[in-house]
């Protein structure tokens, strides 16, 4: 059991990227970032490869 820390993290996660996803195939003049958001999208932008690495060695522990 991961717990309820856990649970809401991947729960948010997972909206955000929701919500990131709808913004990027709305058309382009409805789309509208906020700025905690263009914050959160420019420090996965500057650390791309690190979040990729972070990324698999998270999913190889992950149990199915």
């Amino acid at each position: 059991m991961k717990g309820l820390r856990y649970l809401i993290r991947n729960y948010t996660a997972l909206a955000v990227k929701e919500h990131l996803r709808s913004q990027v195939e709305q058309n382009a003049s409805r789309a509208e970032l906020t700025p905690n958001e263009v914050d959160l999208v420019r420090f996965t932008a500057k650390r791309s490869d690190q979040l990729d690495a972070l990324a698999a060695r998270s999913s190889g522990s992950q149990q199915h």
